[in-house]
């Protein structure tokens, strides 16, 4: 790889000296560094200095550019985000040398309709997610796979995630966890009031529908907010057929990364 371009946190100091160090070693190793966010000639690869809200948001753009992207972890979750901050150095020296793999990771796509109008379509690598807006009740939700009803949720909430989101919204509102390898779409309400809230993991290939039936909801794709929907409304979520490319600059282990994650220590060898 000869052009690198950066996603940077915005507010995090350490991603900024970061940053500025890739950015001033960059011309001593061949390596052009350039702003992702900005216009301009594709890079090879994106980095995300952050933590994995800046590699969702980067994720976004390469996903766009169809260039693969990898994650330094200088925020204080880094699932996604991988690579230790005094190992940032070391994975820049591999992706100049191709010392890397490539991790290919299932894509959300989903848009909103109110009649005959499409009102967004949007991308997601962790989650779609439909919630209660300025009210503070619960809202009703309309749940669809194909052409079959699901429930009718009375819920704070709705996830439908990837594999790769089912550690994150969706895990904390009581999911399962997905290896990433899967192919799946797990569905989970959120505080729901219905006897049907367990989540139910389902077929890719099926076309799932959220309807609002009554309420005004809010729609965030990977904790973005995209629209507000009013009564009446429908939001598609289907699995898009390209998928984003996840570098890894060495190996990391699912459950190594999982037990680090949540604080678990890892079994003794007498155990």
């Amino acid at each position: 790889m000869r052009t690198i371009g950066l996603v940077v946190h915005p507010t995090n100091p350490k991603a900024a000296e970061a940053a500025e160090a890739i950015r001033e070693h960059g011309a001593d190793r061949g390596l052009q560094v350039v702003d992702a966010t900005e216009d301009g000639e594709p890079p090879d690869a994106i980095l995300a200095l952050g933590g994995d809200g800046t590699l969702l948001r980067g994720a976004q753009i390469a996903w766009r550019l169809d260039v693969p992207i990898v994650g330094a972890n200088l925020g204080n979750l880094g699932f996604l985000s991988t690579v230790p901050p005094d190992r940032v150095d070391e994975m820049v020296r591999n992706l100049i040398t191709d010392i890397y793999r490539v991790e290919e990771r299932m894509m959300l796509e989903a848009w909103g309709r109110l009649g005959d109008q499409e009102l967004f379509r949007v991308m997601a690598l962790n989650e779609i997610v439909l919630e209660r807006g300025i009210d503070s009740r619960v809202v009703s939700i309309k749940v669809c796979v194909d052409e079959e009803t699901v429930a009718l949720y009375a819920a704070d909430g709705f996830i439908v995630s990837t594999p790769t989101g089912s550690t994150a919204y969706s895990l904390s509102a009581g999911g399962p966890v997905v290896e990433p390898e899967v192919d799946a779409m797990v569905l989970t309400s959120v505080c729901a009031h219905s006897p049907l809230w367990r989540s139910i993991v389902v077929n890719p290939n099926r076309v799932v529908t959220l309807e609002t039936p009554q309420d005004t909801v809010a729609v965030t794709s990977d904790g973005q907010l995209i629209a507000r929907l009013g009564p009446g409304s429908k939001v598609t979520v289907v699995r898009h057929p390209r998928r984003l490319k996840l570098l890894a600059a060495y190996k990391a282990h699912f459950y190594d990364k999982l037990r680090f994650r949540f604080h678990v220590d890892p079994p003794s060898a007498a155990g």
